[in-house]
């Protein structure tokens, strides 16, 4: 009967464990204060020291936009608030608070925005090399006609390139000037990266 008792208690103990487990792991979203509201197509937003990946799902959740962040994100805290602000300024802001500066949006086919996708995977933190001598920036050159020629035609044949050709349309498309071509030949990358045919 002692021995009966014991296991008893031991069983009791485990289910205890494994259920405080099981309803921590299930409420773990719910236990940061974060606050998603989307309405009229403007978001308003108030996240304090929430897990990146929490505040992503939550926005997801009420608006269903789609990150495509690199794995190392994940670790990232966040803090931010915005107060009814149109989806894609919102995604602006959000993503260049996190430290991402590259990145473009994809549009469905009604022209609302509906997934972001960082380009690269680096953000402005993994690209700092903190050395005692500075590196200076990459020199920006504008964009040529036979070179944004020649960056159409390797994003049409997208699906034909090799890993490193891909890596210099990328680098390239990183170092480009803000412009109306650097925005169109961003999003025609966008859509290849995620085989979105126009």
């Amino acid at each position: 009967m002692n021995k009966l008792s014991k296991i008893a208690s031991v069983a009791a103990v485990l289910s205890c464990a494994v259920t405080q487990s099981a309803s921590a792991q299930a409420s773990e979203e719910s236990s940061y204060p974060q606050w998603v509201e989307y309405r009229d197509e403007q978001i308003s937003v108030t996240f304090d020291h929430i897990p990146l990946l929490v505040a992503l799902h939550a926005i997801r959740q009420k608006t269903g936009f789609q990150f495509n962040l690199p794995p190392s994100a994940g670790s990232k805290l966040l803090n931010f608030r915005l107060e009814r602000s149109p989806l894609e300024p919102a995604v602006y802001s959000l993503l260049s608070t996190i430290g991402f500066r590259n990145f473009a949006l994809i549009y469905d086919e009604r022209g609302r925005p509906n997934r972001a996708v960082v380009l690269g995977g680096q953000s402005e933190e993994a690209l700092r090399v903190p050395t005692s001598s500075q590196a200076s920036d990459p020199v920006v050159r504008p964009l040529n006609v036979e070179e944004r020629d020649s960056l159409h035609r390797d994003l049409e044949r997208w699906g034909e390139l090799k890993q490193e050709e891909r890596g210099r349309i990328e680098d390239r498309l990183k170092t480009l000037p803000e412009s109306e071509e650097r925005e169109q030949l961003v999003k025609e990358y966008g859509r290849k990266l995620l085989g979105i045919k126009k």
